[in-house]
């Protein structure tokens, strides 16, 4: 019987372990889809004022064509930023429900090692009790 208890007593170590290691693999990538973010907005920001500057060179140089061009670039632009930041927020959902599953099914199975365990002393009392 003891060896069942140290059994038992290792496994729920393992699952706390494991869910450790679950709840450190979601701050990741949580901080991962973040940052994928934030470089979605720099660069939609970046290449929409390089658009502005050429717009308002040409309208300068009274270009109306290329200008109006330019409008559709970023129109083009901001589309691509609102689909990015849609995936983005799409992928965070997705990440977000696996990872409260898998929590959940660790600390079910965190449950079960308990009982495991209590009922292995339990048992172990009425070994001793009975001998």
């Amino acid at each position: 019987y003891g060896g069942s208890s140290t059994f038992c007593r290792f496994s729920l170590a393992m699952a706390e372990q494991c869910l450790r290691g679950e709840e450190l693999r979601a701050r990741h990538q949580a901080a991962l889809l973040k940052l994928r973010k934030k470089a979605l907005q720099e660069k939609a920001k970046a290449e929409l004022a390089w658009l502005g500057h050429q717009k308002r060179y040409l309208e300068n140089l009274q270009d109306s064509k290329v200008a109006s061009a330019m409008a559709g670039k970023q129109r083009r632009i901001q589309m691509e930023l609102k689909q990015g930041q849609a995936e983005i927020q799409h992928l965070q959902n997705l990440y977000r429900a696996a990872h409260q599953e898998r929590k959940l099914l660790l600390r079910q199975q965190r449950e079960i090692l308990m009982m495991q365990h209590s009922t292995a002393q339990l048992q172990e009392k009425l070994y001793r009790l009975g001998g």
